[in-house]
């Protein structure tokens, strides 16, 4: 089975703090839009906001290289959470845990000429054996 999704967007928000095992996460707020003409024609576009978290080394990657406003790249695993308490209790909120991220612009104008597009990928998760071998797998 397969949990990856991709998104390409700007940067709103971005905020890192270190984690009780040592390591750091930076959140960032990841904008992607989409245009299409309504039913009389008229051209919309609608932006939604999704909430991206970079664990470890991408953290600290991202906290120093991303700002707001840059066009992003990332892929990733898609999570969510029931919301437990406040005003929205009882509703689901959902992520992305970034596996890599492709730096596309910078907002910066001066970083404009020399930029090209750089990537960054979390280390690959340790290879974990199934309990089913080719022949036991059960579709």
């Amino acid at each position: 089975m397969i949990n990856k999704a991709s998104l390409l967007g700007r940067v709103g928000k971005i905020d890192s703090k270190p984690l009780k095992n040592g390591s750091n996460m930076t959140t960032v707020s990841l904008a992607t839009s989409r245009k299409f003409a309504d039913t009389n024609g008229e051209k919309k576009e609608v932006t939604t906001w999704h909430i991206v978290n970079f664990f470890s080394k991408m953290a600290d990657v991202a906290s120093k290289y991303v700002h707001v406003g840059d066009l992003i790249y990332v892929e990733g695993e898609i999570n969510h959470k029931k919301i437990e308490s406040g005003e929205k209790a009882g509703q689901w909120a959902y992520s992305l845990t970034a596996s890599d991220v492709k730096f596309i612009q910078s907002s910066n104008k001066a970083a404009a000429p020399q930029q090209q597009a750089q990537t960054c990928q979390a280390p690959a998760p340790k290879q974990e054996y199934s309990q089913y071998q080719d022949e036991n797998v059960p579709f």
